[in-house]
């Protein structure tokens, strides 16, 4: 017997060969060409901006955010379109790509990722992290491009 170091997910109608937290190759159960996904499923919005609670780290099972100096970014690879982070994050600052709010964020998220650190645990919130929830374009008064410590 041979043993694979994967697993086997089947969403959308597509079985997908899961490697870690990386996508390999995804085909549709009639061996059709493969499928491939180009924009992410899930999107972190300004709303994180200046808030960072990180609840959305510890629930996601793949480990896809990235940590900015005053927010997260989700890499659009190695989102699973799972979606358990969306209900954990409190500024509700995470939303699905279908939605008119991701739009903007897509790029935002896919090119932050790659520069940002990976965070796979739950840091400290800012201290002022409340006082920040909710208030409107903190992209434009706050966003900072450096990233994050990491772990």
């Amino acid at each position: 017997m041979i043993a694979f170091p994967f697993r086997y997910e089947c969403r959308r109608n597509r079985y997908k060969a899961v490697a870690g937290y990386r996508r390999a190759i995804i085909r549709s159960p009639k061996n059709e060409a493969p499928y491939t996904k180009n924009e992410m499923t899930y999107v972190v919005t300004e709303d994180c901006i200046k808030c960072k609670y990180m609840d959305c780290v510890e629930v996601c099972p793949v480990d896809c955010f990235y940590e900015g100096d005053n927010m997260l970014v989700i890499h659009p690879d190695e989102c699973i379109d799972c979606g358990v982070c969306e209900p954990e994050c409190p500024p509700e600052a995470i939303v699905p790509d279908s939605n008119a709010k991701a739009e903007k964020w897509l790029k935002v998220n896919a090119d932050f990722a790659v520069k940002w650190p990976n965070i796979t645990r739950k840091g400290t919130p800012p201290a002022d992290a409340d006082q920040h929830k909710g208030e409107a374009d903190k992209y434009q008064k706050y966003f900072s491009a450096e990233p994050g410590k990491g772990e």
